[in-house]
């Protein structure tokens, strides 16, 4: 038992440092989870309560008219994209058409050339 009252005062030491860690570890505790409390949801007196029977009902009118704003926006995309593919291909068509267009003006310019020249 001698060793033990010979530290006696290292040990109390000891076991106040513990202490002081644990009562510092325990407030950091708290105050995370103060902190998460509080930002996942506001107190019941900072929350929206309808006024009249009508408020929620706006809300979700307003909450569906966005909805159909997105699906809107959405169509319209697409849409756009349908016709800038078709306008694409028109403009292709239209190219190629000129091509033939062009082959074939030069085919009739050879052969009434060559018609008149042979009839004489």
């Amino acid at each position: 038992m001698t060793p033990l009252l010979a530290n006696t005062p290292a040990v109390w030491m000891f076991l106040g440092g513990v202490a002081l860690l644990t009562l510092v570890l325990l407030k950091r505790t708290y105050r995370y989870l103060g902190r998460s409390r509080r930002t996942k949801s506001p107190p019941l007196e900072h929350l929206h309560r309808p006024t009249s029977a009508w408020d929620g009902v706006q809300r979700d009118t307003l909450a569906q008219v966005e909805r159909q704003k997105v699906e809107m926006h959405e169509m319209t995309r697409d849409l756009n994209g349908q016709l800038s593919s078709k306008i694409i291909i028109l403009e292709q068509l239209i190219s190629e058409s000129q091509q033939q267009i062009d082959r074939l003006e030069k085919l009739l310019d050879q052969a009434e050339s060559t018609t008149p020249a042979s009839r004489h």
